[in-house]
């Protein structure tokens, strides 16, 4: 027999009745507290995006401790599939999305794509690329990542390595890693979700010196649009080395990458 089956919790051990007891003592108006910090219009959107949340079975997080970390990254993955449905089933908005997800309070494979790359994508395109990207981006077409972070620099953003030549025979850019510390690091979502990625590169063109001649120069870091894996099979293209970097504490579900480029145009 299983004779703890018998014994029962001491009185003084219960802490949700103490907090309740010492929350009933206080003055302060949580409810006008909660709307001076937050404000009525994020309150509004947490209660209504919250009921809908707990309705569904696979935000739960019963198991979630118990699985690997391959395992937590296949259910992030439908985490979040499930909250874009949700977002066509009640008309979410952009805000209404990144609520559920914060509500959740599980990290998904696509949260890369719904805040830098997006928020990239919006504020730095011309109006041209964004009648062509903004649709593809909202309706998931395409998931993208923001691939800055390198292995030998993170927030120096002018000492990153990776380096973009302007060809102007072909009019095409060339990507290419001249180090192993170019190397893209820990950018979410591209170890193994993303099919775009904006990428921050050394842009060096030719100009001439003060002896005649045409040398190359670095006119410094520039964002670009690149597709990193083919949409149909999911692999990489030509000239590009990506994957995941493996386990790391916290962020389970997140497929942190790593990616280097070989003359890629």
């Amino acid at each position: 027999m299983d004779w703890s089956n018998d014994l029962k919790p001491a009185a003084s051990a219960d802490g949700a009745k103490t907090l309740a007891e010492e929350r009933q003592k206080s003055q302060i108006g949580v409810d006008e507290l909660s709307d001076h910090l937050f404000g009525h219009a994020y309150l509004e959107r947490q209660d209504r995006v919250l009921k809908i949340v707990q309705r569904e079975k696979i935000f739960s997080k019963t198991n979630q401790a118990n699985l690997s970390r391959p395992d937590r990254y296949a259910l992030g993955l439908a985490r979040g599939k499930r909250m874009r449905q949700l977002m066509d089933v009640y008309n979410w908005t952009e805000d209404d999305l990144l609520m559920a997800e914060y509500l959740v309070d599980d990290v998904q494979p696509y949260h890369l794509h719904m805040s830098l790359f997006a928020g990239a994508m919006k504020e730095q395109c011309s109006e041209e690329q964004r009648r062509y990207w903004q649709p593809k981006i909202e309706s998931w077409e395409i998931i993208g990542a923001y691939a800055q972070t390198e292995l030998g620099h993170g927030s120096n953003v002018r000492g990153i390595e990776l380096e973009a030549r302007w060809d102007a025979s072909s009019r095409e850019f060339v990507l290419h890693s001249p180090t192993l510390t170019a190397s893209k690091w820990w950018n979410g979502t591209l170890g193994r979700t993303a099919t775009h990625a904006v990428v921050v590169a050394q842009l060096i063109l030719l100009e001439r010196n003060a002896q005649g001649a045409m040398e190359e120069v670095s006119v410094g870091p520039r964002p670009f649009i690149v597709q990193v894996r083919d949409k149909s099979t999911h692999q990489p293209l030509d000239g590009i080395i990506v994957g995941d970097i493996g386990p790391k504490y916290g962020y389970a579900p997140m497929d942190n990458a790593y990616m280097l480029f070989r003359k890629h145009r």
